[in-house]
């Protein structure tokens, strides 16, 4: 699977893109997006999630720790290519609260990404000043709909982390 930049997009995939950016598409996509992808992963665990395919972003199957539970959460997210890892952000959509996933990786920063059928142990780190910047950008080169989550969040600062690899 091909993964399209903003520019590269073809006309449905940014017609999906512009719809999850919207009130209604936000809404449905953290109710439902994820969980299809997880399924999808239930059924072919080592597959291209569907949200992937269809809108042609970079989607991997982060699994952290959760902080209250200490057991295993796995969450499909977007990751922005970064020449030291991945970085995520905790946007939920726009929403006035973060994602439990955001207390989970401050909690416990190990984890893993799959991503292509590849698992890759990170390390997280939230990003603050450039590095945020860095992060930022490199998310809105895929998808524009970063903007309006952080115009729809409140005031809240969206977390915004890398996801280093660590190895061995």
């Amino acid at each position: 699977m091909q993964l399209r930049r903003l520019d590269e997009a073809n006309a449905i995939q940014r017609a999906l893109r512009r719809l999850v950016a919207s009130r209604p598409g936000a809404w449905v996509g953290k109710r439902v997006l994820h969980r299809l992808d997880l399924v999808a992963h239930r059924i072919a665990p080592h597959g291209t999630p569907p949200t992937q395919w269809l809108a042609a972003v970079p989607i991997g199957l982060v699994t952290t720790t959760g902080a209250r539970s200490g057991q295993p959460r796995t969450v499909p997210l977007m990751l922005a290519p970064l020449e030291d890892g991945w970085g995520v952000i905790a946007s939920h959509y726009g929403s006035t609260r973060p994602p439990a996933w955001f207390f989970n990786l401050v909690a416990h920063p190990d984890a893993t990404v799959e991503l292509d059928g590849v698992v890759h142990r990170v390390r997280a780190e939230q990003v603050h000043g450039e590095d945020r910047e860095r992060v930022r950008q490199a998310a809105l080169t895929y998808y524009s709909g970063y903007t309006a989550y952080e115009e729809r969040a409140g005031g809240r600062d969206l977390g915004f982390f890398v996801l280093r690899p660590q190895h061995d």
